[in-house]
């Protein structure tokens, strides 16, 4: 997605929406990014936040290749952005560790926010996403991890949990860790549905990276207890080894209503992928550390969209109530989720109700704006400490 005014393949760009005639006193925000996926969710979801802040101008260095050279794409934008304007703040957008210390040596003593969002420490230890190797390293890439939080004047994450992980692990204090949702892409006529037919196959959606955190295990085991109705399961995401243990998984627990592609348009997706789902799995299901910690982008992109979402419970306050806004299962439980499926599929006259109210909850709690207005005061902060710096 392009915003309005970058300039596309070189990053660096005017302002974005909400830099008014007295841009020379607006508050410039440069944002970096170096990663794999330029247009993640998360980098939309700030981008957006930052595009509606009055008086905040946005200059953005990113790259658009997604291999090695994105380093270097992001390098040249950066250098472009600093001969342009001298941004007051920057912000180093998920998943730029690789690119922190030189962004942190850079900018000198220019305030710095750091959207840590996941913790590659938790994913390597807690989740055990690369297996023997991925634990071996830990201890390592939990000092590194440390070592760029601490140099960091603002962290942000999703939750608070999250929020609360972080100051424990890593020895922040509450003041520095800010709590901001994923977000979603909002479509601009959010308010029209796709009539789906009260009977017929019923079909559930679930799309991701197949992470430990996502609980795929978990779903398989569930769609094995509902063979005796026609719930279609949808799968997309994962590599060429997550299609091929799906397969496994599925032949060898006989369970043939299923499809799996590896990839979708994320434009397909939000268009026509979730509105002619019946229902979605919005997660977590798989009752690790971090995702006892998390709502998944998932779960936002689908409440957004008016769709009834099955959400896996976290220990925080957010608003989600069983049958009413989701269907809430605990975490870690085939039995529940299988039932929950069940019940919506005996039930599909409630779930346009239920999506109504989850996309209610998601615009109070959840979306872009709710980003806006926890990040605006701490960049404002932020600025402040600059003036103060700045006074003789």
């Amino acid at each position: 997605m392009a915003y309005p005014n970058e300039t596309p393949a070189q990053g660096a760009a005017a302002a974005l929406p909400g830099e008014g005639d007295n841009s020379d006193r607006d508050l410039c925000i440069g944002y970096v990014l170096s990663y794999r996926e330029p247009h993640y969710i998360r980098t939309q979801s700030l981008l957006q936040a930052l595009a509606r802040m009055p008086g905040v101008r946005v200059i953005i260095a990113r790259n658009t290749s997604k291999g090695i050279w994105r380093y270097f794409e992001t390098w040249r934008a950066l250098r472009r952005m600093r001969a342009m304007s001298a941004p007051d703040i920057y912000i180093l957008g998920f998943r730029g560790h690789e690119f922190f210390w030189p962004l942190r040596l850079l900018i000198r003593k220019t305030h710095l926010v750091f959207d840590a969002f996941m913790s590659p420490y938790a994913a390597l230890y807690e989740e055990n996403k690369a297996g023997f190797v991925g634990r071996l390293i830990a201890p390592l890439i939990y000092r590194l991890e440390r070592r760029m939080l601490q140099q960091a004047d603002l962290v942000l994450t999703d939750t608070h949990l999250q929020v609360q992980y972080f100051v424990d692990t890593f020895a922040l204090s509450h003041a520095k860790v800010c709590s901001l949702p994923v977000g979603a892409i909002e479509t601009e006529d959010d308010t029209k549905t796709i009539p789906l037919p009260d009977a017929g196959p019923f079909r559930v959606l679930f799309y991701g990276s197949f992470l430990p955190l996502h609980g795929v295990d978990v779903i398989l085991e569930a769609a094995s207890r509902l063979s005796n109705l026609p719930v279609f399961f949808d799968f997309i995401g994962g590599n060429l080894k997550h299609g091929r243990w799906l397969r496994d998984q599925c032949e060898r627990m006989n369970i043939v209503r299923y499809t799996h592609r590896a990839w979708v348009p994320f434009e397909e997706l939000i268009s026509n992928e979730i509105p002619r789902t019946n229902l979605c799995l919005g997660g977590p299901f798989g009752g690790t550390p971090q995702a006892r910690r998390v709502v998944t982008g998932k779960t936002s992109q689908c409440l957004a969209l008016a769709k009834a979402t099955v959400i896996g419970r976290i220990d925080e306050q957010d608003g989600f109530v069983d049958r009413g806004n989701c269907l809430l299962v605990d975490q870690d439980d085939a039995v529940a989720l299988a039932e929950a499926i069940r019940w919506a599929y005996e039930n599909r006259s409630q779930l346009d109700t239920i999506g109504a109210c989850g996309r209610a909850l998601y615009r109070e709690r959840l979306s872009i704006d709710v980003i806006a207005e926890r990040l605006l005061p701490a960049l404002r902060n932020l600025s402040e400490t600059n003036a103060e710096r700045a006074t003789p």
